[in-house]
């Protein structure tokens, strides 16, 4: 499974060789979370030269949301915002990217290998989507609940209606609370596009990334600007809320005086230049 991962911004990030199989040009990746099992990524794709890639089939789920610039598909032109999901195992055609774009990639169920000309190995009611969020209109979760306190607004990108894995853009207005301590039965991943919200957690600003295994208690929120974040989610996602929160730490001081709080020497050895010339019966 993958690691819980708390609103780390993108620039706090290392850019590595990027793994995209089959390709032609020079991109890099920051590697936001991986899951070592089976290989599912979420990565940010830099592109320093015009790349491509001929038609072939994915080893997992695959998915291109464009950040900043183009990408062309089967020559169509995408552009900021726009979206692309395959299915694994669904032959893709050429993708193209123009030097300088950057777009958030991720690979579910599957490790990077791309078979370049491979063959359907998936069943044929599994088609390549590609949406626009422009030609959708904000669905308001006035209705649902449980849910938030005060109306989210949705852009569904992408759901597949047997295992309800999705990924939608959520919309948050300026002044949206959500004072209770919400956590759900599957993960919960978000990038911040634009906003600012404030939670226990700190700032979340645009480019903000964070994945939540299933039961990870997290919030409180409240939006200081009006806000948008793309979302993925492996499942329904219910809303389990506590309220009358709490933190509660406690022990026993066992090298630091509790009142004062200043450490005390430990009486351990420690294998430090500091403390004098290491001794090798401690190495």
């Amino acid at each position: 499974m993958r690691a819980h991962v708390e609103m780390i911004h993108e620039d706090d990030y290392v850019w590595h060789p990027a793994e995209l199989p089959g390709g032609q040009g020079e991109v890099l990746e920051q590697r936001f979370s991986v899951d070592e099992e089976d290989g599912s990524s979420s990565l940010m794709l830099s592109f320093t030269t015009d790349w491509s890639r001929g038609a072939g089939v994915p080893h997992a789920d695959t998915e291109f949301f464009v950040v900043e610039g183009s990408m062309e598909y089967d020559g169509q032109t995408m552009g900021t915002w726009e979206y692309i999901h395959v299915p694994k195992g669904v032959p893709m055609a050429e993708l193209k990217v123009a030097a300088g774009s950057r777009l958030l990639h991720w690979r579910e169920y599957g490790p990077s290998t791309f078979d370049l000309g491979g063959e359907r190995t998936a069943p044929a009611s599994d088609e390549v989507t590609i949406t626009n969020p422009a030609d959708l209109e904000w669905a308001s979760t006035i209705d649902r609940t449980p849910g938030p306190m005060a109306p989210l607004y949705i852009k569904m990108l992408h759901h597949n209606k047997e295992t309800d894995f999705y990924t939608r853009l959520i919309k948050a207005p300026k002044g949206w609370e959500e004072p209770r301590l919400p956590h759900h039965p599957v993960f919960e991943e978000f990038f911040t596009l634009e906003g600012r919200t404030a939670s226990v957690h700190g700032d979340s600003t645009a480019g903000t990334y964070a994945f939540r295994p299933a039961w990870i208690k997290h919030g409180h929120y409240e939006t200081l600007e009006d806000t948008i974040w793309i979302l993925r989610c492996d499942g329904v996602l219910v809303n389990l809320y506590s309220t009358d929160t709490w933190i509660d730490w406690g022990g026993t001081a066992e090298n630091y005086d509790p009142e004062t709080q200043s450490p005390i020497p430990s009486t351990l050895p420690v294998r430090s230049r500091k403390t004098g010339p290491w001794d090798p019966k401690l190495a």
